[in-house]
């Protein structure tokens, strides 16, 4: 009976268990997406930068399911990575306290006046310096900074459980100003860094001869002590920007969704779609419904702006939540959002054997890459860019992204196996102890 009891709980833990792994795939068109390959004129070696219709199919968190097959069926050699031995250079600037920025920086005849004693203060028309205020605003010189900056970090302190939006302008005057970038940091404990960290990633701008301003709202209660200014030859690529349908108000202060690829998420840009003014939100993912939500970002919503980006806490991540503050009035409509994605960059070697097609999404699909000084030797490397192979997307944006999340069922099927597998184990066990004590009684009986 025991023997019975042991061979059932075996076959129900071979059902609770996912199935058997289908065969890695071995033609284009076991994956999901197939598109177009054109080979650049130059080199066989080439970059491949994978369009939003390959990302958005993705299945495997290690990018092991994509491919390059030649004409004749069999996938080209690939290395992850943009095959140029890119230089990237970094340097550390002290911020110059701006005294007087309160409400006054984009004043008409508004300047800025560094003095002697290494701070900076407002002036206007005529020189007279504003008054005193809240700290909000730093300086930092970066006219010495000639290559293209690709990232600004921030050497900050936060009030630690409250958003903070830093904003980044340049002035080669100390009048005019443009906007660079902003980023929302939240540090979720006293002396925490911020979550997602506090890189302002930027497309290769120019700060030679110019200043660098940062501001946040003052009562945030943030400091600036500094920046690292990362620069480098190229410019990086532009995130992949995808529009998605389908989130989910759960209550006015929840919203879920859930997204159907493997490719992580950079960020996430929410726009107000309700007359909900002001509106603090933090967001939380997990892998599955048997993980608990993990935080990832926090950040404000504000009615009638074109959006803000967050960005987010990388992981593997494939369910999401944004949770509205416990003190507003929370969503009266579910917000737009759109899915921002870092571009996923191949070196492939191509041969004399096209049409090339790549292949993409197949969660069966073992990753096959080479070591990029496998694939390119070093002077190459060092040479530059390599060229870059056209993906013939033929023009056109993907649809929207069905986000709409799978409800927690308590009847799904590797659920009850897995409860099935803990009720037998236990008859077993109790089977088992009862057999013992009659053999016990048995035995001192005689």
């Amino acid at each position: 009976m025991i023997r019975r009891l042991s061979i059932a709980l075996l076959a129900l833990t071979a059902a609770a268990c996912d199935g058997a792994e289908a065969p890695d795939p071995t033609r284009p068109d076991q994956f999901a997406a197939r598109l177009a390959v054109e080979p650049a004129a130059g080199g066989t070696v080439q970059r491949v930068i994978l369009p939003e219709q390959a990302l958005v199919v993705i299945q495997r968190a290690d990018l092991g399911d994509v491919r390059i097959y030649d004409g004749r069926g069999k996938p080209l050699s690939l290395a992850l990575g943009g095959g140029a031995d890119e230089e990237r250079r970094s340097v550390t600037l002290g911020a110059m306290t701006l005294r007087g920025a309160e409400a006054s920086l984009t004043a008409p005849g508004a300047a800025i006046r560094i003095e002697d004693n290494g701070t900076a203060r407002v002036v206007t028309i005529g020189g007279a310096a504003q008054a005193e205020d809240a700290l909000s605003a730093s300086l930092i010189d970066t006219r010495a900074v000639s290559d293209p900056v690709v990232g600004i970090a921030l050497d900050v302190t936060l009030d630690d459980r409250r958003a903070t939006t830093v904003r980044l302008s340049s002035s080669a005057d100390l009048k005019t100003w443009e906007p660079l970038a902003e980023r929302v940091l939240f540090s979720p404990a006293p002396g925490a860094p911020s979550l997602g960290g506090s890189v302002l990633a930027l497309p290769g701008v120019s700060l030679k001869d110019r200043y660098l301003r940062a501001d946040w709202d003052a009562e945030s209660g943030a400091s600036l002590r500094g920046v690292t200014v990362t620069t480098a030859r190229t410019a990086p690529l532009p995130r992949a920007v995808v529009a998605s349908h389908g989130l989910k108000l759960a209550d006015e202060h929840h919203a879920r969704f859930d997204v159907p690829f493997a490719a992580p998420l950079a960020a996430l840009r929410l726009v107000q779609t309700g007359p909900d003014g002001v509106l603090p939100v933090e967001v939380y993912a997990r892998t599955n419904a048997e993980q608990p939500w993990t935080m990832l970002a926090a950040a404000t919503l504000r009615q009638d702006s074109a959006g803000t980006v967050i960005d987010l806490m990388q992981g593997p991540w494939r369910e999401y939540q944004i949770v509205a503050d416990r003190r507003s009035a929370g969503f009266s409509a579910a917000p737009k959002v759109e899915l921002l994605l870092d571009r996923v960059e191949l070196v492939a070697a191509f041969n004399a054997a096209p049409p090339y097609t790549l292949a993409v999404g197949a969660k069966a699909a073992a990753p096959r890459y080479l070591d990029i000084g496998e694939l390119i030797p070093e002077a190459l490397r060092k040479a530059g860019p390599l060229p870059v192979a056209r993906v013939d997307v033929s023009g056109q944006k993907p649809a929207p992204i069905a986000v709409a999340p799978e409800p927690d069922s308590p009847f799904d099927l590797r659920k009850l196996a897995l409860w099935g597998v803990l009720l037998l184990g236990t008859a077993i066990l109790a089977f088992a102890a009862i057999r013992l004590a009659r053999g016990s009684k048995d035995t001192a009986g005689q």
